[in-house]
C-alpha cells in the first residue's frame, strides 16, 4: 500500500463528495459505490503485497462486507489470507501488535461459515492475550515490555474480541473481563478536562504523552461501542451495570468531545484538538463507526440529534477519501507518541488498518441506511 507525504490521490466525483461538501444526507447507494471499488481494491492487496500488521483489520471489514452485502468475494479472500495461520497456529511469540488484532476476524469468519477451527484460533489469541502478555498490575495489557505502558490502541487490539468470544461461547466471565480492559484503558488514559484519551500513559512514570491523537481516540470509541453491544446481546446489561454504566458514561464525555471538534468537512485533525494539525481519514471512519453504533446502546446524555449529524458527516468525507482505484487516501501511517512535530511528520496515503475500519463503518452505515 502506498503512502504519500500529507497528500492524496484525488478522490473521484461520487455522491458521497457531493454530500460532503454540501450536507446533504449520505445515502446507501453512495455507500456501495465506494465499498464496491474498495473491497476490489482490497482483495489485490491481501493476494500481492507484502505482510502488514493491519491486515487482521482489513480481513475484518473484508468480512463485515460480505455479511451485509451478501458478496463472497471479500469472505474468501479473508479465507486466503487465515489459511497458512490456521495451518500453522497463531504465532503469538513475536510483537503483540502483529497477532492480537487476527482473534476479532477469526471470530468473524467462524460465525459467517460455522467452522470450529476459527473458533479454536481466535480463543488460542485470546488465550495468550489474558495469560502471556505483559500487564500492569491492574490488569492493562502492556504492549511493548519491560516499559510499563498503557496505549490506548491495545483497547481496541484487545477487548472486543474477548467480548465477542465470551458472547458466543456464554462465557460471561470473559464478557466481564473485556469489560474491565476498557476501564482500566479508561482510567489510566482520560483526560478528566477534556475527555479525551491520551495516546500512552507511562505508569512508572506517573504521565502520559503529550498529546491526544485521533486514531487512537477512535480505537477506544470502537472497542467501547463493540464491547456495550456485546454485553446486549448477551443479556448481561443488568449483570455488569456497575462497570457498563461508569464506561458508557466515559463513552459519552468522549464523544461530546470528538463531535466538538469535527471540522466542518467531516473529518477530524491528527492531534484531535489541535486544528493546525493536518486532517486524517481514519480517525473519521472510526468516529463513524462508533457514532453509528452509539445511539443504538441506550447511553445517558448522549445527544443522539448531534452523533447523528457527526455520524452522517463522517460517512460523507470518509466516501469523499475513496478513490477511483479504491484507495482510502488520507490515512496517517504507524504512528507512535512524540511532540507535535512528530506527529506532523507521519506520511499519510492507504493503509490496511484504515481500509478494514473504513469498510466496518460503511457495511454498518449501508445496513442501518436500509433498515
Amino acid at each position: 500500500m502506498h503512502s504519500t507525504r500529507r497528500s492524496s490521490s484525488a478522490a473521484s466525483a461520487t455522491a458521497a463528495e457531493a454530500a460532503r461538501r454540501t450536507g446533504v444526507k449520505i445515502e446507501a447507494q453512495a455507500i456501495r459505490e465506494c465499498v464496491t471499488r474498495m473491497t476490489a481494491r482490497a482483495c489485490d492487496w491481501l493476494r500481492h503485497k507484502e505482510l502488514h500488521w493491519g491486515d487482521p483489520i482489513l480481513c475484518d471489514g473484508m468480512v463485515r462486507v460480505a455479511r451485509e452485502f451478501g458478496s463472497n468475494a471479500p469472505m474468501w479472500e479473508a479465507v486466503a489470507w487465515f489459511a497458512p495461520r490456521l495451518a500453522s497456529g497463531p504465532n503469538t511469540s513475536g510483537w503483540i501488535w502483529v497477532w492480537a488484532a487476527e482473534a476479532l476476524p477469526a471470530i468473524d469468519l467462524y460465525l459467517l461459515l460455522d467452522e470450529r477451527r476459527y473458533l479454536d484460533y481466535a480463543r488460542a489469541v485470546i488465550d495468550r492475550i489474558e495469560h502471556a502478555a505483559a500487564h500492569t498490575s491492574d490488569g492493562a495489557v502492556v504492549p511493548d515490555p519491560p516499559a510499563l505502558e498503557v496505549w490506548v490502541d491495545m483497547a481496541y487490539f484487545t477487548a472486543p474480541a474477548m467480548a465477542r468470544l465470551g458472547r458466543i461461547t456464554d462465557d460471561a466471565a470473559l464478557v466481564e473481563r473485556a469489560l474491565d480492559q476498557l476501564l482500566v484503558h479508561q482510567r489510566h488514559l482520560q483526560d478528566a478536562a477534556s475527555g479525551l484519551f491520551w495516546h500512552v500513559a507511562y505508569v512508572d512514570k506517573g504521565t502520559h504523552s503529550a498529546h491526544p491523537w485521533a486514531r487512537g481516540n477512535s480505537w477506544f470509541s470502537i472497542a467501547t461501542t463493540e464491547v456495550l453491544g456485546e454485553v446486549r446481546a448477551a443479556g448481561l446489561e443488568s449483570r455488569f451495570r456497575n462497570k457498563t454504566a461508569p464506561l458508557g458514561q466515559a463513552l459519552v464525555r468522549q464523544l461530546d468531545a470528538v463531535m466538538r471538534l469535527q471540522d466542518a468537512g467531516g473529518l477530524w485533525h491528527t492531534v484531535i484538538d489541535r486544528d493546525d494539525s493536518y486532517l486524517e481519514s481514519s480517525a473519521a471512519a472510526g468516529f463513524a463507526l462508533a457514532l453509528g453504533r452509539a445511539p443504538r446502546l441506550g447511553l445517558e446524555r448522549l445527544d443522539v440529534t448531534r452523533a447523528r449529524q457527526a455520524w452522517e458527516r463522517a460517512l460523507g468525507a470518509v466516501c469523499a477519501k475513496v478513490d477511483a482505484g479504491g484507495d482510502f487516501t488520507g490515512v496517517s501511517q504507524q504512528t507512535p507518541p512524540g511532540d507535535f512535530a512528530h506527529y506532523q511528520s507521519i506520511e499519510i496515503g492507504a493503509a490496511p488498518f484504515g481500509t478494514g475500519v473504513c469498510l466496518m463503518a460503511l457495511s454498518e452505515a449501508f445496513a442501518a441506511l436500509r433498515a
